[in-house]
């Protein structure tokens, strides 16, 4: 008998028993860490040998597709578990895949009976030590609750967004429609001639006088909001706080030297961002005028503008020593159209309103902090 033979022999098995055992170690899903994930996370997971032909479901897989227990897949059943309209997507991703391409994608699958689902799938190739891709591995997960409350999301979404389209076109169509009536009505009771009317009639030109102003004050409102949606859509363009403020700052000259305000200032952190100038000269604007117009009877006005940015945002603090506001009192209403708090009679309840539309409008926002007699403090998130 040859020893050296048997040797030699022995060694070419198990040589053939280890590259067996190596080949399947790569389609081997049963081991601890991997069910643990897959409890956690549950995600199903397959995988296709190339070399010996053979198909594989674990345990969660065979759960979430409802095979039976005895069924065994196969490369060609297995395309029957993805719905008729996503069967092309779902071959071209296995194919793809089986050429070196990894992919994660939403695909529609179907159970063993017939059930439709919406599945998160991933899948990449398998290679062996020599680089030469053996097979492919994957997972999926049924997600269909999580994707048909998406897809109820963007319904709603697209339905806030077709309405709120109409009713600015309906509000831009009435102001400028009833602008040209309300002028006239204006120009009519300028002209009539009051000098023969009895002191009834002339109170009646009166009211009416006064019917054609506040139609045009109302009308001014109105065209202001609609900017705001037709404004928001315009590209947004590098803008210097300080230069806006300085030109806020001038329009308001008079008003702050009458009323004695100091102004503090600090943009140095932040000295510019993409934006509508135009919107932001209206924060500003609003902001000051508020600070000033709701001013402490009993010291000079006090504001101070700084910009900051915190967890990757642009904020502008605006701040002042006023008259502040009871926030449990006015606070959910602080920022409707047309509502006053303090009684004062050039208020017109029109400027946070307008500040805030504009604010989210450019996707940010606005708080306020405010203690009665202390003043108040706006906080603008400017993206």
């Amino acid at each position: 008998m040859n020893l050296s033979r048997l040797s030699l022999k022995g060694k070419k098995n198990a040589t053939v028993e280890k590259n067996a055992a190596s080949t399947s170690d790569y389609f081997s899903m049963d081991n601890f860490y991997y069910k643990q994930i897959s409890e956690l996370t549950g995600a199903g997971g397959w995988s296709v040998d190339f070399k010996n032909k053979k198909s594989f479901f674990d345990e969660k897989a065979r759960n979430i597709l409802n095979v039976p227990k005895d069924y065994k897949p196969t490369l060609n059943t297995g395309f029957n578990f993805y719905a008729e309209e996503h069967m092309d997507k779902a071959t071209a991703l296995f194919f793809d895949c089986a050429q070196g391409k990894s992919f994660s994608t939403h695909v529609k699958m179907r159970t063993y009976d017939g059930e439709i689902f919406w599945a998160k799938a991933s899948g990449r190739p398998l290679r062996d030590n020599d680089k030469e891709i053996i097979g492919i591995r994957g997972v999926f997960q049924n997600i269909h609750e999580e994707k048909l409350r998406e897809e109820q999301l963007e319904q709603s979404f697209r339905l806030i967004q077709g309405h709120n389209s109409r009713l600015y076109d309906f509000a831009h169509i009435i102001s400028h429609n009833l602008r040209s009536q309300v002028g006239n009505l204006q120009m009519s009771a300028a002209l009539f001639d009051s000098s023969n009317l009895s002191a009834d009639q002339n109170e009646l030109l009166q009211n009416f006088t006064k019917i054609g102003k506040s139609l045009d004050v109302t009308l001014r409102h109105l065209n202001k909001i609609v900017s705001v949606h037709s404004v928001a859509s315009k590209t947004r363009d590098k803008v210097v706080i300080q230069d806006v403020y300085n030109r806020v700052v001038a329009g308001l000259s008079q008003t702050i030297r009458e009323n004695k305000v100091v102004m503090y200032t600090d943009f140095s952190e932040v000295e510019e961002i993409p934006y509508i100038e135009a919107y932001l000269e209206s924060i500003l604007q609003n902001l000051i005028t508020n600070a000033i117009r709701y001013k402490h009877p009993d010291r000079d006005p006090e504001i101070s503008l700084y910009t900051y940015e915190e967890n990757g945002k642009v904020h502008l603090l605006v701040k002042d020593n006023g008259l502040g506001i009871d926030l449990k009192k006015h606070g959910e209403e602080l920022f409707k159209i047309y509502k006053t708090f303090h009684g004062n009679d050039d208020a017109l309840g029109l400027g946070l309103f307008l500040t805030r539309n504009e604010v989210e409008a450019m996707g940010g926002e606005i708080n306020v902090e405010s203690k009665v007699g202390k003043g108040s403090k706006f906080i603008v998130t400017l993206d």
